[in-house]
């Protein structure tokens, strides 16, 4: 019996090895399979998130900001204010330059000269227009009542103020002749700067020089 038992489990023991064997060989490539297929599945989802993912963006540097104080700017100039005091108030003896310093305009420089006996100190030339060398040659045309005759216009030099009145030119007109002709003796007899005073009305030449 032990002989029989014997020969009878001899050649089962070899084929119950090659069964492990196959067995332990198959579960081994099945974890192998099963590794790789979790391993891809791993793959494919993360590639799916990259690709679904906004992309990060770099971050934004701080701004930074400089205070800068404003500059300053200087105060815009000023005209100077004009004098309004009574030039009859003045003390004698002023020059013209005085007088444009003080804020005083050119009529009232004609003004003084005229109350201080029309002095020579503000008419070096002595052509009956005083400060006409300190203010500006658009005032004093102005308060003469311009350069160049109007209504007078192409009129023959070498006229009277009895010619001018005839004509029609009234005494303002008369005055700029005068002046545009060199201020001539003729016109002015008396050399006080005044033209036409014995010929023209009163009032008129009252009138004229009190602008």
């Amino acid at each position: 019996m032990d002989r029989r038992r014997q020969r009878v489990r001899g050649p089962r023991q070899p084929a119950g090895a090659a069964v492990a064997l196959v067995s332990g060989m198959a579960v081994g490539v099945v974890i192998v399979l099963l590794a790789w297929l979790i391993n891809l599945n791993l793959e494919q989802a993360h590639n799916a998130d990259r690709m679904t993912t906004a992309p990060k963006t770099a971050p934004i540097a701080p701004v930074r900001t400089v205070t800068v104080a404003p500059r300053s700017t200087p105060p815009a100039a000023q005209a100077k204010p004009k004098a309004t005091g009574d030039v009859r108030l003045l003390p004698d003896g002023l020059y013209c330059k005085d007088l444009q310093v003080g804020g005083y305009g050119y009529a009232a420089a004609v003004n003084y000269w005229r109350l201080h006996g029309q002095s020579n100190r503000m008419d070096a030339d002595r052509n009956g227009i005083p400060c006409e060398t300190v203010y500006p040659r658009s005032e004093v045309g102005a308060y003469w009542n311009g350069r160049e005759p109007t209504a007078a216009s192409g009129v023959p030099a070498g006229l009277f103020c009895r010619d001018l009145l005839d004509r029609g030119a009234p005494y303002g007109e008369a005055v700029a002749y005068w002046w545009s002709f060199g201020m001539p003796g003729r016109m002015d007899a008396d050399g006080n700067g005044i033209p036409c005073e014995t010929v023209y009305p009163e009032a008129a030449i009252r009138a004229f020089w009190s602008q």
